[in-house]
Formats: C-alpha cells, sequence, structure tokens
C-alpha cells in the first residue's frame, strides 16, 4: 500500500464506510462517476446512515456509550485508541485476543495474569480489554 494514498481520518481496517445500524464496515465501488455520493445505503442492512470516518465511528461510540475499543480494528494499529478507557493500541488488542483464541482451542488456562505476563502488558489494560470486549476467564489464576 502507497502511504501517500492514504485518506486522513479514514479506516485502517480498509474498509471505506462504517454502517452505525448494522456494525458492518463494507466498501463500494462507486458506479455512477458524476456523483461522488454514490453509496446511499449499506449493502448489509439498506439502512442510510453511515460513517465515512474515524471521526464520525467516534462520535457514534460518544452517543451509545459504547467503548471505541470494540472496533479496534479500525484505527491506526500503533496508536492509542482513541475515547477508549482501556488506553490499549489496537495491535495490543489484536495480540490479547489472539492469545486467548489460541489457548481456548489448546483448552490451555486463560486468565488476565498470565495473559500480562505473557505478552509483557500491564494488567489493568488487559483487564479493561477484557471487560470491554467481554472476554471471560477460563481457569482461576494460580499463585
Amino acid at each position: 500500500m502507497n502511504i501517500t494514498n492514504v485518506k486522513p481520518d479514514h479506516f485502517a481496517n480498509g474498509f471505506d464506510y462504517f454502517c452505525v445500524n448494522c456494525g458492518n464496515f463494507f466498501s463500494a465501488q462507486v458506479m455512477d462517476d458524476d456523483r461522488d455520493d454514490a453509496v446511499l445505503f449499506c449493502p448489509h442492512c439498506g439502512e442510510d446512515f453511515l460513517a465515512e470516518r474515524i471521526t464520525d465511528l467516534i462520535d457514534h461510540c460518544v452517543t451509545h456509550h459504547t467503548d471505541t475499543v470494540n472496533f479496534y480494528h479500525a484505527f491506526p494499529p500503533d496508536e492509542p485508541i482513541p475515547q477508549s478507557r482501556t488506553g490499549a493500541t489496537p495491535k495490543q488488542v489484536e495480540w490479547i485476543v489472539g492469545c486467548v483464541i489460541s489457548d481456548k482451542q489448546k483448552k490451555l488456562p486463560v486468565t488476565i495474569e498470565s495473559l500480562a505476563v505473557q505478552l509483557g502488558y500491564d494488567k489493568e489494560m488487559v483487564t479493561k480489554v477484557f471487560d470491554e470486549l467481554h472476554i471471560t476467564e477460563t481457569m482461576e489464576a494460580t499463585a
């Protein structure tokens, strides 16, 4: 990807739109060259309330009292997720989620403490990510 072609304030996950009604990200090819706003409806639910920029997504989260960590993949990977109470970056959230999935598939204990130690992350930040993403521990942490 040529970084000079990336539009400022657009989603880092590569999509052009976010539907605030159904929560799906999507891109659409403009079929009519004479109209810049040719994408008027979500292809998933048909609604027309679409966010086209990160600031629109943040505004949606603030209005609906949703932590922006729930949309971590839409933000630049190495910067703290804006307006998130977790203080995490998308890359940190991705690592946490990936380790949780891997450990659960292997039927290993999943605890906040063990993940914080394993990844070298602050325990408070991992706790907040677990809380916001509704991740559950699978076993009690051992002393």
